[in-house]
């Protein structure tokens, strides 16, 4: 297929070649229109829930549910699951990326890398470095978005940019932030219709937060939600002082979710700045730690709700998604699963607002008792409960499937008011985290029509790997111990446990192609949090014998 289309393309560039010589006219720039593939177009983007050759997205469809409806690996034979092959990045970047699938290729990114990886055998077909031009703050980056032939991504210092999805070659950049405003790109990026979906991360440095649309074309801006209200707005009396406003913090670093029934973009907001020293802005702090629903056509907020106000623990929201609709006691509901490193779990009437359920999943311990200099012992820890990774939802089961971490520690705040400067932490106080070989992983199911808990299954490290859930009954998960997990989807208990030589705490995608189910799962080292993971990132592939 993308064969035929590059002699497309060559045939198209020949003749424009001779219309120019024939008229005497400028070439014009030929690649930006011509020299890429024409999808995934927005028709199969709309329909990347139901595919079984496909992931078009992070999450794989809008909605957020990553779950195929495979069932050629189920709970009879996952325990037979072996190597079909190993991809080595040859980069040490952060491994929290989860790929995706378009004709047969991987997509993936890695730091600053991106490249583009055959899905049946770990064949690299390209490869492609962003070399930064600015300082960057953080690398993490946690996946791409593709559509009509582009591959977009941020980069660590505040590029959006786009490839060409046949090469990887770049087709534009355009700068959207920097480190000066306390910034860094991270997020996965999320395209719907011709808009690019992205925001800042840097809550942690002293940022203020905000989340944009960008043309798919070039990169223009076309709307910009901030995440904090400005001096004199409603919400501004939440922060005490007018000045804790400039530095108040707000990440997006996390996937969104979109219903594209109603034109509504659910997005997680990050924890406030400074991140300790509560004092600093006195009051709850909105909007931060929230789930916001924004119009997709203008950016406007359309409603909003806070789950931790006035955090002093780091307790970021970052999950807005799976979205789902249920009937709950004969009567049909719109829910959005919202969840966070304060290691809960809601079910959010997405129609009324209202909270159905919210349920403790990792061990909670002073919650409420204020920070203090010398120190208060809290559970969740700051890496602990949901980090960046995805929960999933089995729509035969009714379930939606939470991956966490058990870690506590101590927070404290600082004897004085942190002063921000650029390119330094904004923290006002720290945590020290209990001993790594405390930590624990856990993977909760929740029944959404009972709003309880249907089971939780306790792993030896924490588990940091995106979920997947499948017809067959099984769920590919993966911790920061280096192990690949298929799971009992009915019961929680264990069928494979796959060592990957390396922290699990990105992607984990399944898929078939040419009649063979294949599990994909992304390794390496995680972040200097989180210890264990060594070596290059790498790409595994298991299917059945």
């Amino acid at each position: 297929m993308i064969f035929k289309q590059r002699l497309t393309r060559l045939s198209v560039g020949l003749n424009r070649l001779l219309l120019s010589a024939v008229l005497g006219a400028p070439i014009g720039p030929v690649f930006a229109q011509e020299t890429h593939p024409s999808g995934p177009s927005q028709a199969e983007l709309d329909q990347s829930a139901k595919t079984t050759d496909t992931w078009l997205m992070t999450n794989k469809s809008y909605d957020g549910h990553r779950y195929v409806a495979l069932d050629q690996i189920n709970k009879d034979n996952a325990g037979s699951l072996h190597e079909v092959c190993v991809y080595d990045s040859g980069t040490t970047g952060p491994a929290q990326s989860s790929p995706v699938l378009y004709d047969n290729h991987l997509f993936l990114s890695i730091g600053q890398t991106t490249v583009a990886i055959d899905a049946r055998n770990c064949k690299e077909i390209w490869r492609y470095e962003w070399v930064l031009k600015d300082k960057a703050l953080s690398t993490p980056n946690r996946g791409v978005a593709i559509k009509d032939g582009k591959v977009i991504r941020g980069t660590s210092d505040g590029f959006l940019i786009a490839l060409d999805m046949s090469d990887g070659k770049l087709l534009w950049e355009r700068q959207i932030t920097s480190a000066s405003d306390s910034h860094y790109l991270s997020m996965p990026a999320m395209v719907v219709e011709d808009a690019i979906i992205y925001g800042t991360a840097g809550a942690d440095w002293g940022s203020r937060g905000w989340i944009g649309a960008f043309s798919l074309k070039d990169g223009q801006q076309l709307w910009r939600f901030e995440a904090l209200p400005k001096p004199g707005e409603s919400g501004a009396e939440t922060w005490g002082k007018g000045e804790a406003l400039a530095h108040g913090g707000g990440s997006f670093w996390t996937p969104i979710s979109i219903d594209r029934a109603n034109n509504l973009a659910f997005v997680p907001i990050g924890n406030p700045a400074p991140d300790f020293y509560g004092d600093a802005r006195k009051g709850d702090n909105l909007d931060t730690n929230a789930l916001a629903a924004l119009d997709l056509k203008t950016g406007q907020k359309v409603w909003a709700h806070q789950f931790v106000p006035h955090d002093e623990h780091d307790w970021d929201l970052s999950q807005t998604s799976p979205l789902v609709s249920v009937d709950i006691e004969g009567k049909p509901h719109n829910l959005i699963v919202v969840s966070g490193k304060d290691g809960r779990v809601r079910l959010v009437d997405r129609d009324t607002h209202g909270i159905f359920a919210d349920l403790a999943i990792s061990k909670q311990e002073n919650t409420d008792i204020p920070v203090t200099v010398d120190g208060v012992h809290i559970c969740p820890g700051l890496l602990g409960g949901q980090e960046w990774s995805s929960s999933a939802y089995d729509p035969q089961r009714k379930i939606t499937i939470s991956p966490m971490v058990d870690w506590c520690g101590t927070v404290h705040h600082d004897a004085t008011a942190p002063i921000h400067q650029v390119g330094h932490h904004f923290y006002g106080g720290g945590i020290d985290q209990d001993p790594i070989d405390q930590a624990r992983g856990l993977l909760a199911a929740i029944d959404v029509t009972t709003a309880k808990l249907r089971w939780k299954t306790e792993f030896p490290a924490p588990m940091l790997a995106n979920v997947t859930a499948t017809k067959g009954g099984v769920i590919f998960a993966g911790d920061l111990g280096g192990t690949l997990y298929a799971v009992d989807a009915d019961k929680g208990d264990v069928l494979l446990r796959h060592p990957l030589g390396s922290s699990a705490g990105a992607g984990m995608i399944t898929y078939a192609l040419d009649d063979k189910q294949y599990v994909a799962a992304v390794s390496g080292r995680v972040s200097a949090f989180f210890p264990g993971g060594t070596g290059t990132t790498k790409l595994t592939l298991l299917a059945l014998p």
